[in-house]
């Protein structure tokens, strides 16, 4: 009978997918760099009004939140200082595309149109003059 009972192999699991997400987030801090050159002003302002915009994702709205608070600062996170951070990590995670995209001076995508579910154009009605 092995010492490895279901819960180490549980652990052990759940400390490899943490090691692994933890790496991948670092890799991409690192791209975010692009080109091993420093975040500019430019790239940090155009971050900080995404990050403030609704189409920012509210991991990246909490991360601004976190930052304007003083724990962090946006030249830590876009040079992948603060790659360590859970927080951090879920932002980059979830608008990796966009920050990159502004970092490289490109304007990141428009949100998608969000619609109700009661808006339906595909049925049309025609009023006439006898349904008055």
């Amino acid at each position: 009978m092995s010492w490895r009972t279901a819960e180490v192999l549980a652990a052990e699991d759940v400390l490899a997918r943490s090691i692994a997400e933890a790496e991948k987030s670092m890799r991409q801090a690192e791209k975010l760099r692009a080109a091993g050159r420093e975040p500019s002003a430019e790239d940090i302002r155009r971050v900080i009004a995404f990050a403030k915009s609704p189409a920012a994702s509210m991991a990246l709205q909490a991360l601004q939140r976190r930052i304007a608070g003083g724990h962090l600062s946006w030249r830590q996170v876009l040079s992948g200082e603060a790659g360590h951070d859970p927080g951090v990590r879920a932002a980059l995670d979830a608008d990796r595309e966009n920050i990159a995209a502004l970092c490289l001076g490109e304007a990141p995508p428009p949100p998608p149109v969000k619609r109700r579910r009661d808006d339906d154009d595909d049925e049309q009605v025609a009023i006439t003059e006898d349904a008055w």
